[in-house]
């Protein structure tokens, strides 16, 4: 499932798009990021997290960061909003490969010590799964 959201590129603005893995049988709902978040596109990444919150009754939400290129205030309470909504619905929310510029922010912020950052998707898909395996 894919979810876009565009500007027009004659301004030079680039596209966004906010792609979805639907996690079934014990693997994680991964929703890669890329391009800005920001006043723009957060609101359409809150309408496509939001879509899944009944999906994942208990699961592993993970934000891929990896191809995030930008990322403003308004885009930082999306991630705080999706954390705090993830807490709220017994979801547990990873996210994965920040670049430099936003595990700056994070520090800045204190939101490194809040947020449950890993440094690959790999890392992330790997704590999901682990979590996720039945008890013997």
């Amino acid at each position: 499932m894919s979810h876009h959201a565009e500007r027009n590129e004659q301004t030079g603005q680039a596209q966004r798009t906010f792609t979805v893995e639907t996690g079934e049988g014990g693997t994680p709902t991964v929703v890669h990021v890329r391009g800005a978040l920001d006043y723009d596109t957060a609101p359409v990444l809150g309408a496509v997290i939001d879509g899944l919150w009944e999906g994942l009754d208990g699961g592993h939400l993970v934000l891929d960061l990896e191809e995030m290129t930008f990322c403003d205030s308004v885009g930082l309470s999306r991630l705080i909003t999706t954390f705090t909504d993830s807490q709220r619905r017994g979801v547990t929310l990873l996210l994965a490969a920040p670049k430099p510029f936003l595990r700056h922010v994070m520090e800045l912020t204190g939101l490194s010590r809040i947020l449950p950052v890993r440094d690959t998707l790999d890392q992330a898909l790997a704590e999901a799964r682990e979590h996720h395996a039945p008890s013997r």
